[in-house]
């Protein structure tokens, strides 16, 4: 079993970031960027980038389907959900489990669990930082599993809890 990177290094470092016990999130080429808002789906471009340049697929964004996510969630949030088509299900259920906390404007939440990663912002200069987190994040996470060249293995992220806000 390939070792995870344990623990991140960011350019903007988060006011909060915690690390987790427990599985870590595989990642597979059944995992999509999963959005609920058009006006920021270009910015996932980037996310999609790293994914073919360190794998050679990008990966999919894609809304979330209105019958998978209350109206309330969507319209006072912009979200971002990094899973599967199955967990994607549940993003009522995810959403108010991750919602305990302020989101500010130009602030977010990112967290990342054995199923999936999420990204909360109340607004776009909230979600481009939060953007820029997982970026980075997906780049540490992919070089790392490059050097350790275990490639029958997947690539795995730590769970994690990051709140964070834009310094701009």
């Amino acid at each position: 079993m390939s070792l995870y990177l344990d623990k991140f290094k960011f350019t903007n470092m988060p006011i909060e970031l915690n690390y987790v016990d427990g599985d870590p999130l595989n990642l597979n080429n059944q995992f999509n960027f999963f959005h609920n808002k058009n006006k920021f789906r270009k910015d996932l471009n980037r996310l999609q980038y790293i994914f073919k340049e360190f794998t050679g697929n990008s990966l999919v964004a894609s809304g979330i389907r209105d019958t998978y996510i209350n109206k309330e969630f969507t319209e006072n949030h912009l979200l971002v959900l990094f899973t599967d088509n199955k967990v994607v299900k549940t993003a009522n259920n995810i959403l108010q489990a991750n919602l305990k906390r302020d989101i500010t404007s130009g602030c977010y939440y990112l967290t990342a669990t054995s199923e999936y990663l999420l990204l909360l912002a109340k607004d776009m200069k909230g979600l481009i930082s939060g953007i820029d987190l997982m970026e980075e994040l997906f780049v540490q996470v992919f070089e790392h599993y490059m050097k350790q060249k275990k490639f029958d293995e997947f690539v795995k992220i730590r769970q994690f809890n990051a709140f964070g806000c834009s310094n701009s």
